[in-house]
């Protein structure tokens, strides 16, 4: 049998260094081996381990520190714009939430007297003051607060928020009697308040306002059918729950 060539040995030296090749070419490359140091030696370097100069691996450690540098910096970044974002996102969501409720929801627009309609001013048997009121607009009142000032005046005021409702405006504070205990509000102001004695009554504010009742003045008597709404109204309330 003629001798092989080292070009093909070096070729099977892979196939024989990781065993995967036949018995026939595993007797065939050790036979050349076993007569040929060239390949012995190429078959040598297969087997030690590759060793790199110095330079090269305290440069490859240097670079390692610096991707590793990098990769915490771009970890910190990245949760510092998340959490920008998200404080953002916050920050938007609740200046929308307040947007809606100071639109919608607070009642902090008082409703002008042009719109106002008030009949049948009376006066109840226990003395309460009893007047009906209508909004002729068509849009809903949410509120209706009381305030007095200095002088004896106080105030019926209806409120809404400044993006009016239509639903339910025919019922409610829209459309309903209103009732002011002149008796009970001094008796008020003289044990825990300033002392000042209601002299008038207005339905509005101090700058826009309809006159109710005023110190001297007679009221006619509720009707039978107002007194008995109110005192129907005192019945329900006092009616313990369940």
């Amino acid at each position: 049998m003629s001798r092989v060539s080292c070009d093909i040995i070096q070729d099977l030296l892979p196939l024989y260094y990781d065993d995967v090749c036949s018995a026939d070419t595993k007797a065939l490359v050790e036979g050349h081996l076993a007569e040929c140091p060239d390949c012995r030696e190429v078959l040598s370097h297969m087997s030690s381990p590759m060793s790199l100069p110095a330079q090269t691996i305290e440069q490859n450690k240097q670079e390692g520190a610096g991707l590793q540098q990098v990769a915490a910096q771009w970890s910190r970044t990245k949760w510092i714009s998340f959490s920008k974002g998200l404080l953002i996102t916050c920050l938007a969501v609740g200046l929308l939430f307040l947007v809606y409720v100071g639109l919608f929801k607070w009642n902090i627009t008082s409703v002008p007297t042009r719109v106002m309609q008030v009949s049948d001013i009376s006066q109840l048997k226990d003395g309460r003051i009893a007047y009906h009121v209508k909004m002729t607009d068509g849009y809903n009142v949410n509120q209706a607060s009381i305030d007095s000032d200095a002088d004896g005046n106080l105030y019926m005021t209806p409120k809404r928020p400044i993006i009016k409702s239509k639903k339910f405006a025919d019922m409610g504070l829209s459309n309903m009697y209103y009732f002011n205990d002149i008796k009970e509000r001094n008796a008020y102001e003289k044990s825990f308040g300033e002392g000042v004695q209601i002299k008038a009554l207005y339905l509005g504010t101090p700058d826009d306002r309809i006159l109710i009742w005023e110190q001297g003045m007679e009221l006619p008597a509720a009707s039978e059918s107002v007194e008995m709404q109110f005192n129907s109204e005192e019945i329900d309330n006092k009616r313990p729950p369940g």
